[in-house]
């Protein structure tokens, strides 16, 4: 595998390249606690990179814009938008997590992303990558996010926190978790939320709200049910985004503007997102007989969201900024049918130990979408360097006409993990996926058989390595919808996707966990053809890289965490973007944290880190960069007890030198990142 040549920062250089010898999946924030808390779970048995960011993680980054924050560190993952928007995307090994199919439930029920998902009732996040052909059906080959939920446990839990930011943001909530019943059987927690949301964009205010209940019954020995419910949702104002100027007929590039004020609104305070998620989830645990256990889900997911996208166009005009602004309307609704029954076990046969997981799986979706180009008062302009106060859009008035899609896919799996012997184990799996994906542009339905095989040495008790192949469905990409895309918002078809990796994980070295994992991944490329204007799938897209991550307690009281992936990706197709790499997909994504407890102050924890993103084409044609971008951050938390009440302090800053950059760039537009931003919360434990 050859990589080109990326300009890398010199202080980040040395830290990949310790990296590149002892690894880990992790996250780079611990918890301001006496005891500094596992951020990571690493699952040294599996032929797969999981990434696991605990609840001590989570409160100690502050994740109260949601999982992004919680992900931001985890190795490979990098942003598809603005800083600060409304409905974050990310980017897992260079491939956008899909809206439909990429975000997990209790690793059931997939949840669509019209915004980004809250974190209060989370227990964990996981970032799986390499197991989702079998485990999950369809969804893409690079990872998918499965969000864990909080449940009620032998001790009660009854806490209220406060967390903001220097621009106003302020959200109060509440935990309670109890269980009841004369053996205890009966389980709840609640959690619930109130935000006024101010992400430093001025008047860009907005509020948001979020409520959540885990309910279980511990039925008998055998059996347990298990119920969630979440409802969350925002009415924010949006920022506008700047679209890409026209292609330079001397150079055949197109210039990068720079960067304006993130702190000014281009759009308007009638701008306003509002989406809205609804999640059901029943599950029925029940054990068959000692070593097996079967597990039934029945759960449904409705989302909606109506939004004005602007979008402001300046051509040419790069230092002046001027530039038409143009607006859509959007209106979305999407519901999401999810059911599975599944058996796993163990038995032996031959003297071999094998863990068997056999199962069945259906997912219906209908998603709606009502697309209104150009609402606004004709001849509008902004300049996005000095903003104007725009007219308010005049939106639909009559009834809108929405365009439906169905997905409905149906799979049955089996895989099993074979234990040779002591050393040796053996993965080999199927699964056989039907589906039926209709639109306004036809039918397309078939069946297709999804392998997996993997092998997995333990050299000795603290190092194994593994290697796995995977082939699987990935759900098709939703159309851009600007100026250049003339069939905006079609969802294209399923296409298949493969993915092979080869890794080794260590404990070997006291105090270091370690893993490094070369993947190489194929994937259909679905892109917006200038000659056509149509967005469909062009050839495929082809991503090899090295990813890999190091945790290092260097003392009793100073941990070391490093993660970086250095990928080459590449456009295969007959058209002129072939050998040409992906949009927005950087070749070295990095990222850097030194944790210190304060040894003279009980419960002091410092934070300091860095990430570094690379530079990223702003186009499948690769007409032009935006530059890479090296932030630094820094924490400060504080744990105690006051009147036998656990109270939990923390205060971290994101962009610490104030970089202004470019954070990402997608579908034909720029999104900027933020100032230096505070954020701040407090807990309290009765």
């Amino acid at each position: 595998m050859e990589f080109q040549r990326a300009r890398i920062p010199a202080a980040l250089c040395a830290a990949f390249g310790l990296a590149s010898v002892l690894a880990t999946p992790s996250t780079f924030a611990q918890a301001a606690t006496d005891e500094a808390p596992k951020a990571v779970t690493v699952d040294t048995q599996s032929m797969m990179t999981k990434n696991v960011v605990s609840r001590a993680a989570m409160d100690a980054m502050d994740t109260q814009d949601g999982y992004a924050d919680a992900i931001k560190n985890v190795a490979g993952v990098s942003s598809s938008n603005a800083k600060g928007s409304a409905n974050d995307a990310v980017r897992i090994r260079g491939i956008q997590l899909n809206l439909f199919t990429d975000y997990r439930l209790n690793g059931g029920l997939p949840i669509t992303g019209v915004m980004s998902f809250p974190t209060e009732d989370k227990e964990r996040i996981e970032a799986l990558k390499g197991a989702n052909a079998l485990m999950f059906g369809i969804a893409s080959p690079a990872g998918i996010i499965d969000l864990v939920t909080k449940r009620a446990g032998a001790r009660d839990v009854t806490s209220a926190s406060l967390s903001g930011n220097a621009f106003g943001q302020a959200n109060v909530g509440a935990d309670i978790g109890r269980r009841f019943g004369d053996n205890k059987q009966f389980g709840i927690r609640v959690n619930v939320s109130r935000a006024h949301l101010e992400n430093g964009i001025e008047d860009a205010s907005g509020t948001g709200s979020f409520a959540s209940a885990a309910l279980d019954w511990r039925v008998n020995r055998a059996l347990t049910l298990l119920l969630d419910v979440e409802n969350y949702r925002k009415d924010v104002v949006e920022q506008a985004s700047v679209s890409l100027s026209p292609v330079d007929p001397k150079t055949g590039k197109i210039p990068v503007p720079r960067v304006p004020d993130p702190r000014n609104l281009l759009s308007g305070t009638w701008d306003v997102y509002h989406p809205r998620t609804t999640n059901e989830q029943l599950r029925a645990l029940y054990t068959i007989a000692p070593g097996w256990r079967a597990t039934f889900e029945v759960s449904r997911s409705d989302s909606d969201r109506t939004r004005i996208q602007d979008r402001i166009d300046i051509g040419t005009n790069l230092d002046s900024g001027i530039g038409n602004n143009n607006v859509t309307y959007i209106a979305n609704k999407y519901v999401t049918k999810f059911s599975r029954a599944e058996v796993a076990g163990h038995f032996d046969t031959f003297g071999l130990d094998n863990e068997l997981t056999m199962g069945v799986s259906r997912t219906d979706r209908l998603t709606r979408t009502s697309t209104n180009p150009n609402v606004q008062p004709a001849g509008q302009k902004q300049n996005i360097y000095a903003p104007m106060v725009l007219a308010a859009p005049i939106l639909p008035a009559g009834p809108l006409v929405f365009a439906d899609s169905t997905s409905l896919n149906t799979g049955v799996y089996v895989y099993d993990t074979v234990h040779v012997d002591d050393k040796w184990k053996l993965l080999l799996g199927l699964r056989q996926t039907r589906f039926d994906f209709r639109n306004a542009k036809g039918v397309t339905a078939g069946t297709t058989s999804s392998p997996a095989f993997g092998v997995l040495y333990d050299v000795t008790k603290a190092t194994t390595i593994y290697t796995s192949y995977m082939k699987g469905l990935e759900e098709g990409a939703v159309a851009p919808t600007n100026k250049q895309t003339l069939n905006a918002g079609e969802i294209l078809p399923p296409a298949v996707a493969t993915q092979s990796e080869f890794g080794i994980r260590t404990a070997y070295f006291k105090g270091i966990n370690a893993s490094l994992a070369y993947f190489d991944i194929k994937r259909p490329n679905a892109i917006t053809e200038p000659s056509t204007g149509i967005f469909a799938n062009v050839g495929i897209n082809r991503f090899k890289g090295v990813e890999t991550t190091i945790n290092a307690e260097l003392t009793r009281q100073l941990s070391l965490d490093v993660s970086g992936q250095l990928m080459n990706s590449v456009q295969v197709s007959d058209t002129d973007i072939n050998g040409k790499r992906p949009e927005n997909t950087p070749h070295l994504v990095v990222s850097t944290g030194l944790n210190y407890k304060v040894q003279a102050v009980p419960g002091l924890r410092l934070r300091a880190g860095a990430s570094y993103v690379g530079e990223r084409n702003i186009n499948p044609q690769n007409q032009g960069m935006i530059p890479s971008v090296l932030l630094y951050s820094a924490g400060i938390g504080y744990s105690t007890k006051i009147a036998g009440h656990g109270l939990s302090l923390q205060l971290n800053v994101d962009n610490l030198a104030n970089r202004r950059y470019w954070n990402a760039v997608a579908t034909g537009t720029y999104g900027a990142g933020m100032d230096r931003s505070y954020k701040f919360s407090a807990k309290i434990d009765y």
